[in-house]
């Protein structure tokens, strides 16, 4: 029989990266979060290459989270950087009597289990599948999940449901708990000053919202050649577009005197989505639980999401907004649709509003990871 847990164990949250990007916000607000509702939980993150800033470190110190730099956590499989790390990480396992290790990239994973397994203390492990899909079973996953793994968190239930079957996880210990939004900045009640007079939109315009990432040209060209062609029978409709992006096809498609690019923003980035009167997603792009669109809907603005990833399921066609296929032609409808229908869009915003205030809240995410420990204390 293992060693006894307390109600609320020790935990170590361990992450192999150092960059602000993908899940590693989510991660910081967790461990933020639970450290406000009184348990004892530690981040550890990789180290930034020699030289240059940390942004993970800088942004988890604002948010009153000091993360912790003794391993290097390198995203790769090389024993002159793992063996070190698995060692380090079992010292401190058994020093700090950690009770839980929380894992959220296949190589933490591999780590953090291997320093577990070696520890006296005998931690459990946890694991975050931040795909917005089940994990594909390659020799590799099959590897690092299959009798490594003590509980187990996905972004959906359909996620949760599969995960647990392709890698034989207990059932009972494994839990489905939407991502968070800040709802206090994402607040459709919430006063701020009106952003459209500066980028030249006024009260007459219908428009249309696409948060472009940089990496995803794909999404970025679907978007354009829909706008282009829905503005053909919508006069009042603008395209405003957010972030970076290949902006060389607007002038090609004539779109260019109808779209309205606002750049990268940061401070500002809720009055933007204000703005909007919908959102366009095409799809999941480089982070799977698609935190942009959940934004929008915590802003109160219906999505237009493709038939992808957890967008299904999280938008829910004829609730929060319309789920198309991908398809210039069924984005263009869609987009039509919404920017001759404001009912429609008042409706549906309210709905999405309504669903982010239920499900997105990061006490709620913070409780149901809280109690799947708990639950696994009681039962160790």
């Amino acid at each position: 029989m293992g060693p006894v847990m307390s109600p609320r164990p020790r935990v170590l949250h361990l992450f192999s990266g150092w960059n602000w990007a993908g899940p590693a916000p989510s991660i910081v607000d967790l461990c933020r979060q639970l450290g406000r509702q009184g348990h004892v939980v530690d981040l550890a993150c990789g180290r930034a290459p020699e030289g240059q800033p940390n942004p993970l470190e800088q942004n988890a110190r604002e948010r009153h989270v000091d993360p912790i730099l003794d391993f290097r956590l390198e995203k790769t499989f090389n024993p002159f950087i793992n063996l070190p790390d698995i060692h380090r990480l079992t010292e401190f396992l058994d020093r700090e009597e950690v009770q839980i290790v929380h894992v959220h990239t296949a190589h933490d994973h591999y780590i953090g289990s291997r320093a577990a397994r070696r520890a006296n203390s005998q931690p459990a492990v946890v694991r975050t599948n931040h795909l917005g899909a089940p994990l594909p079973p390659t020799w590799h996953n099959r590897r690092v999940i299959r009798g490594h793994t003590d509980g187990w968190v996905a972004l959906a239930p359909s996620v949760r449901d599969e995960d647990v079957r392709t890698f034989g996880l207990n059932p009972a210990r494994a839990i489905a708990v939407e991502p968070a939004v800040d709802l206090a900045r994402f607040n459709p009640a919430a006063t701020r000053s009106d952003v459209r007079p500066a980028l030249g939109l006024t009260s007459d315009h219908v428009v249309a919202g696409f948060v472009s990432d940089s990496e995803d040209k794909e999404n970025f060209e679907w978007v354009q050649q829909s706008f282009a062609r829905a503005m053909q029978a919508e006069p009042s409709l603008r395209l405003l577009v957010i972030g970076r992006g290949p902006h060389h096809a607007a002038p090609e498609l004539g779109i260019a005197d109808r779209a309205v690019f606002a750049g990268y923003r940061v401070v500002d980035y809720a009055e933007h989505l204000a703005a909007m009167d919908f959102e366009i997603f095409p799809g999941p792009g480089s982070n799977g639980s698609c935190p942009v669109a959940r934004e929008a809907m915590a802003m109160g603005k219906p999505v237009i999401a493709g038939h992808s990833g957890l967008l299904p399921e999280l938008v829910e066609d004829g609730r929060c907004g319309l789920v198309v296929e991908p398809s210039v032609e069924k984005l263009a409808e869609a987009i039509i649709r919404l920017a001759q229908n404001r009912s429609l869009r008042e409706k549906l915003g309210r709905a999405a509003a309504a669903k982010a205030k239920e499900k997105f809240d990061i006490e709620r995410q913070a409780e149901a990871v809280a109690d799947l420990y708990r639950r696994m204390a009681e039962g160790a």
